[in-house]
């Protein structure tokens, strides 16, 4: 196996689990291992944006934490983000700003602050791209947990898919999931055809 295929791989699994750690940060805004763990995987894919949107979901969902307990973690992040980004972050470790809901450091993978820019209908928004890799993702980790009959990780997961797919109105992933699994006989119970209906409200509305 070559190197640049080991990379690639390592990216793939970095990705899935930045995604994984973005559903329970979603669910769980303070929770710091969920914060820690996202990064970390932020930390090993090539771009800066989703370390960005990381770190600043960090800061915004953790904000006790600062300045107390992130000079470890702020030393990993050095020389990974634009200067003028670093330094942003840092005057929040001195207590000279603070990551507000609404944010100039947030990113498209923010889970929890919204960039300022945008409207605030804009953060219940997901592009194509992104929804079909979620979709991607919870398929194969689906699909796995029941070849290995952990029923205990399939409803969880399924949780964490239904609650982002209504928070984020994420109606592409949920209709290729569905129809992914629906090739696979999977079995469908009542909380599928809730997700569905909570979904073509908010359409209606």
């Amino acid at each position: 196996m070559s190197d640049l295929t080991l990379i690639k791989e390592s990216e793939m699994v970095a990705r899935r689990l930045f995604r994984v750690y973005s559903r329970k940060i979603f669910l769980a805004p303070n929770n710091r291992h969920f914060h820690e763990q996202r990064i970390n995987a932020a930390l090993l894919l090539s771009e800066k944006e989703p370390l960005q949107g990381a770190v600043a979901d960090f800061f915004y969902g953790c904000w006790y934490d600062i300045p107390y307990d992130v000079t470890n973690m702020f030393t990993r992040i050095q020389g990974r983000l634009h200067p003028h980004v670093e330094l942003a972050f840092r005057d929040c470790i001195n207590k000279l700003a603070y990551i507000q809901h609404s944010s100039v450091l947030a990113t498209r993978w923010s889970v929890l602050v919204t960039p300022s820019l945008n409207e605030q209908t804009q953060r219940l928004r997901i592009s194509s791209d992104d929804a079909k890799e979620i979709a991607k993702d919870i398929t194969a980790e689906l699909m796995m947990a029941r070849d290995n009959e952990n029923w205990n990780t399939i409803e969880q997961i399924e949780n964490e898919f239904f609650s982002h797919c209504v928070a984020r109105n994420d109606r592409l992933a949920f209709s290729i999931v569905w129809f992914r699994l629906g090739k696979s006989d999977w079995q469908f119970d009542e909380r599928w055809n809730n997700c569905q209906q909570s979904l073509d409200q908010t359409v209606k509305g």
